[in-house]
């Protein structure tokens, strides 16, 4: 039988160790560690692996890259890991080429079950990742929708919109964009208008949803 390649990403020489020691039990695995995103390269130069595990730290920029690459080189089954459900984090990695997701507080036994199921092509998502990734491509639809109201705005109306999101009083704002305080409400209005928003605070909240969420490239 043919072993099945696993290339390890981690900072962590400890959690690399415990993953080789769990995998090394079970016969059917060969274990390549990498330390960092040029580790990695190199193990993949050595031969693509059926499965690749990355830590979504991985040094020195993130796992995300590591994941990017990986995916252009034509690994098909990555699995990032990590300590923290951060759900931005995860969901750009399933956005990069990512096919999964494990906390790295999971069993042996859960481990080796979810290598063993990437390599055959499921995706290890707990139900409970799964609603934060429903959640964040809502969330990304939302975003989408309130740049196209912005898009309404005119240019003047979207710097107004810029300091109304910092906090600023008509007064400030007038000072910053050296227009009269009656200009800046007239704006202010307009852009409550066009937006079909009901207050200053609205507004803001509002310029965060559509300027805030971060895109992949």
């Amino acid at each position: 039988m043919k072993a099945i390649r696993i290339v390890v990403a981690d900072g962590a020489a400890v959690l690399r160790a415990a993953v080789r020691s769990v995998l090394d039990r079970e016969k059917d695995f060969d274990v390549v560690e990498a330390a960092d995103l040029e580790s990695l390269h190199r193990a993949v130069d050595e031969g693509l692996p059926d499965v690749a595990l990355v830590d979504l730290a991985l040094p020195p920029d993130g796992g995300i890259e590591a994941v990017r690459e990986l995916a252009r080189r034509g690994c098909s089954e990555i699995i990032v890991w990590s300590f923290r459900r951060d759900r931005a984090m995860v969901f750009n990695a399933l956005r990069a080429g990512a096919s999964g997701y494990l906390h790295k507080e999971i069993s042996p036994e859960g481990l080796v079950r979810a290598l063993r199921g990437a390599a055959r092509g499921e995706a290890p998502l707990t139900r409970e990742l799964m609603a934060l990734v429903i959640d964040a491509i809502h969330a990304l639809d939302d975003t989408r929708h309130a740049r196209e109201r912005t898009a309404g705005l005119s240019e003047r109306e979207r710097e107004v919109l810029s300091h109304l999101a910092g906090g600023e009083r008509n007064k400030q704002i007038a000072s910053e964009l050296a227009i009269s305080e009656f200009t800046v409400k007239r704006h202010v209005q307009n852009i409550l208008r066009k937006l079909e928003l009901p207050s200053r605070r609205a507004a803001a909240a509002f310029y965060d949803a559509a300027l805030s969420v971060e895109r992949p490239a």
